[in-house]
């Protein structure tokens, strides 16, 4: 544009001298007024170029496996490991691996253990093995998929007819599958183990005689709960509540826990557990106290 407009005015200045004086006061006010359209076509037009770029893992993967994620760790019960100085490491390595321990290593701290980040510092490992984090695609479509015909007689190349779809559904399956457990760092006695649990989340695109995409996804809603404001679980005997629960998903405050709070956590955790051996014990003796009767009653008969 810039070098059109000064074209133009050469040519002006050119013609303007050749022109007899007495058409020369028209002509300017004709050139002047060209100019003025030429200028202010340079004003409104403009030029630019846009980059885009696009990363290695869609966003929509990324979600999905987080949202995975997310809720698999909310599901398990952290209240055995609580006022314990626990060191969290991973058994292999896989996506988004450093997330779901970073995810793990909140949940601990939530529910009152003290996650160390030097194992050295800690008394137990918790050790987090993901078995499957991956997505899966599908797909289905009415109507005629892309074609490609093969060159026939004149046809020196192969010519592809696209596909006419009225309706067409993609979608995309995130899945997670994890295991975890807890032993003392020193003996090697097992504390702790989680079991196994799976989580997935979904994404559905579809089309409708060519207008869409209409998507719905899972992580829109991703099963969120309430509770999180509380860092000392009432309860170690897998009596907790529902509003005793953390999320990741939800927003929290806690209370940094003093000297006196630990002795607290510990005793009660001390307790919870003995109170559970008893309960053990009691059962056992029962059992072979009613063992026992059967016995007898089975001698007496035979008798």
């Amino acid at each position: 544009m810039t070098l059109l407009l000064r074209t133009f005015l050469d040519v002006s200045a050119i013609v303007e001298k050749r022109r007899p004086r007495s058409r020369r006061a028209s002509f300017l006010s004709k050139s002047h007024r060209l100019l003025i359209v030429a200028i202010a076509l340079q004003l409104i037009s403009g030029c630019g170029t846009t980059k885009f770029s696009d990363t290695s893992r869609t966003a929509t993967e990324q979600l999905l496996i987080s949202s995975a994620m997310e809720d698999l760790v909310d599901q398990y019960d952290y209240s055995r490991l609580a006022g314990l100085k626990v060191f969290v490491k991973s058994a292999n390595t896989t996506t988004d691996g450093d997330y779901l321990k970073s995810l793990v290593r909140q949940q601990l701290g939530a529910n009152g253990a003290f996650v160390k980040d030097d194992e050295a510092q800690a008394d137990y490992i918790v050790e987090v093995a993901p078995g499957a984090v991956g997505t899966n695609r599908y797909e289905l479509m009415y109507g005629v998929p892309e074609t490609t015909i093969p060159a026939i007689g004149t046809m020196t190349t192969a010519t592809s007819i696209p596909e006419f779809a009225l309706v067409k559904r993609t979608d995309q399956k995130a899945q997670v599958k994890l295991r975890m457990w807890a032993y003392n760092k020193t003996t090697g006695a097992i504390i702790w183990q989680s079991g196994i649990m799976t989580k997935s989340s979904q994404i559905r695109d579809r089309w409708i005689f060519g207008a869409g995409p209409f998507t719905t996804a899972t992580y829109d809603n991703a099963g969120l709960r309430l509770g999180g404001d509380k860092a000392i679980p009432q309860s170690f005997n897998g009596e907790e509540t529902e509003s005793e629960k953390t999320s990741v998903a939800t927003e929290a405050a806690y209370h940094e826990l003093d000297e006196k709070a630990i002795e607290r956590l510990q005793k009660l955790r001390e307790e919870g557990l003995a109170k559970a051996v008893e309960d053990d014990e009691s059962g056992e003796k029962l059992e072979t106290e009613e063992d026992d009767e059967l016995e007898n009653v089975d001698k007496e008969k035979s008798e």
